[in-house]
């Protein structure tokens, strides 16, 4: 019956290289001392944000975590007097945004679990190491063969992957499985808070295991790395396994072989040759690999490019190596420098089980900023170019394509701009193909084709898939490369907005939102002078007399000091005419007679007299064509149509 069916809820698992931004909003008060409000977004979309309290202690125990790197990072000292005026508050705001972004901006601290723990806490407090030590030794018991060891630590950059040792069981033990000879011993594991030890564990451990408190790892031991299963996991639990089964038994000149692999439902593990000289990053920087993965990387002191012929022999045993994992219908996705060995002269790849588990690759948050980079083989054209940048150069390239390559020959130099070169990235790149014949290999590879045949008769090729796990593999790779597009959109529309924004803040936008906000403040304050001008009643006529033999002339003086019009002007000031009677009478009242100048105040004096010296200067003005012109004239409009006749006297004339 359907109540007794067991509810499954599927696990969210993140995609850790997934871009994530954090801004500062503001800082707060709180039983005196300041905390700052931290605004965190994962990916392009606003709807994936949250915000998270900070103190400036929180920002100094993530900046102690982080100087094993070696980076300089522009982290503000302390302050003790002072530190909590509002100026200095606002300058540390700006200081710690600054920090931040550089923290977040290098993909080496970007990707560490003190950084992923400063800004998300709810989704990486979980005790990642504790839970893949579990996991590991449970896998392992089922299989009686080989013994779990010490842990190393933080040695790669995944926080998801953890590396342990391993050796195999002593042989000849024929005691029942219910009846074992093994004791517990306490071994202290590396923190993944890169060197320091934590809660010590149990682990399972013979008798005659050899002791794995010292450091040193001999050539013949092995390394087992577990992996949680990740978001491009799209193959069946119940045919992980067998695929797994199916592809530890690959065999490649080109390609490091699987002592062992397995999983069970939360991931997969595996176990391969732990060789001394790490990784061909590890030899790019000079580095032991054992160390954790901020001190190997984050500021390395010896790094070195690798000789053209070496460059080139190991670049096309790696391309080969890729393009026989494309013939057999599996993609890889994670070709990069510590995903490669040099053993004896010979590039290996290894890690390729993590497209099987569905891990993201290291690449992604640079190939999801190019729309034609969708599909496996892109993707995998993509990190060769990386790797071969990084080959050529000694130093990683931390951008999404290159602007500028130099300090190479021209045969290389094409080579690496059909694959990283802006243009490149925005058109189709080369096949694998395509890459194989390039004039390059040719050049400093001639001995390649000679060393691959001896290479396949000393170990053929193989690796074969069955039926339901080439039908799993097709559909993870349909899935997979679904989800690059439709992240390929998003992160489209994301920068299509930003865009937007950026030309409406633009500086000729910004010219403009100013000049149009002069506009509408000069129109209201002439609109506010029009409105006081009304209220303060109708204009008042003043009647300057001349001497005898000339005109009189009538000057109008309104409410305004700069507004005085000539007589010619005068008429449209003045109240309607009416109906006059024969005698040439009015017939209406006039308004009251204004005495002469000598008769009028000092300050009406002086404006006569200016008025008689300027020569009319004034009165052109008022009926030019400057800036007042159209707000006068609505103005005299406005008083003709309000004029008040009941402010006239009438005047008895006694020489009718």
């Amino acid at each position: 019956m359907a109540i007794f069916e067991k509810r499954l809820e599927q696990k969210v698992v993140l995609d850790d290289t997934e871009a994530i931004t954090c801004s500062i909003e503001t800082a707060q008060n709180i039983d005196g001392h300041t905390e700052y409000v931290l605004r965190v977004q994962r990916g392009p979309y606003p709807e994936n944000s949250w915000r998270i309290l900070r103190r400036y202690n929180d920002f100094a125990s993530l900046n102690k975590c982080l100087q094993i790197s070696g980076i300089d990072l522009p982290f503000p000292g302390k302050k003790f007097i002072g530190n909590m005026r509002p100026d200095f508050i606002a300058e540390r705001l700006f200081a710690l945004q600054e920090y931040i972004n550089q923290v977040l901006m290098n993909p080496i601290l970007a990707s560490s679990l003190p950084t992923k723990k400063f800004i998300d806490p709810d989704s990486y407090s979980t005790p990642f190491h504790d839970l893949a030590l579990q996991y590991a030794s449970m896998c392992l018991r089922t299989d009686g063969v080989f013994t779990l060891g010490q842990s190393l630590g933080p040695i790669g950059w995944r926080l998801r992957k953890h590396y342990f040792k391993v050796v195999h069981k002593p042989l000849g033990n024929k005691h029942s499985p219910g009846h074992s000879t093994t004791k517990h011993h306490l071994i202290k594991s590396s923190s993944q808070s890169h060197g320091k030890q934590h809660t010590t564990q149990v682990c399972v451990t013979t008798s005659t295991e050899k002791d794995y408190n010292t450091k040193e790892i001999g050539r013949d031991d092995l390394i087992l790395t577990w992996t949680e299963f990740g978001p491009d996991k799209y193959i069946d639990e119940k045919e992980i396994h067998n695929v797994l089964k199916n592809f530890g038994s690959v065999q490649h000149p080109y390609i490091a072989p699987i002592e062992y692999i397995a999983s069970n439902d939360n991931g997969a593990l595996a176990i391969r040759k732990f060789y001394k000289h790490g990784s061909l990053k590890d030899v790019l920087c000079a580095a032991s690999p054992c160390n954790p993965f901020l001190s190997k990387y984050g500021s390395p002191k010896g790094r070195a490019p690798l000789p053209l012929k070496e460059l080139a022999l190991y670049a096309r045993q790696i391309l080969e190596a890729i393009r026989f994992l494309h013939s057999k219908g599996m993609a890889c996705g994670h070709v990069h420098c510590g995903n490669v060995l040099i053993v004896d002269g010979v590039a290996r790849l290894m890690d390729v089980e993590n497209f099987i588990i569905g891990v993201p690759s290291f690449y992604r948050p640079f190939f999801v900023q190019h729309s034609k980079i969708n599909n496996c083989e892109s993707i995998d054209v993509y990190g060769f170019g990386h790797l071969l940048y990084e080959m050529c150069m000694g130093y990683p390239l931390q951008d999404s394509y290159a602007r500028q390559i130099t300090d190479c020959p021209d045969s290389l130099k094409s080579l690496l701009e059909s694959i990283l070169s802006k243009d490149a990235c925005k058109s189709v790149l080369p096949t694998l193909d395509q890459l194989a014949a390039h004039p390059f290999f040719s050049e400093y590879a001639a001995s390649f084709n000679d060393q691959y045949a001896m290479a396949v008769g000393a170990q053929k090729p193989y690796l074969k898939f069955s039926t339901n796990a080439k039908d799993q593999l097709k559909i993870a790779i349909q899935k997979t490369e679904n989800r690059v597009r439709d992240e390929q959109k998003s992160v489209k529309n994301q920068k299509r907005l930003v865009r937007v924004q950026e030309m409406m803040t633009s500086e000729e936008e910004k010219k403009k939102i100013k000049h149009k906000a002069k506009q509408e403040h000069r129109q209201a304050k002439l609109r506010a002078q029009n409105s006081l001008q009304l209220s303060n009643g109708p204009p008042q006529t003043v009647t300057v007399s001349a001497s005898s033999g000339s005109a009189g002339s009538v000057m109008v003086k309104s409410d305004s000091a700069n507004s005085i019009t000539s007589p010619q002007d005068a008429a449209l000031m003045s109240p309607p005419a009416h109906a006059t009677d024969s005698g040439g009478s009015a017939s209406s009242p006039l308004p009251p007679p204004i005495p002469p100048p000598s008769s009028l105040p000092l300050f009406d004096q002086a404006m006569a007299a200016g008025l008689g010296r300027s020569n009319g200067r004034q009165l052109n003005k008022s009926i030019s064509g400057d800036d007042n012109c159209s707000s006068n004239r609505s103005a005299l409009l406005d008083s003709i149509c309000n004029f008040n006749k009941s402010g006239l006297k009438k005047i008895n004339n006694g020489d009718k």
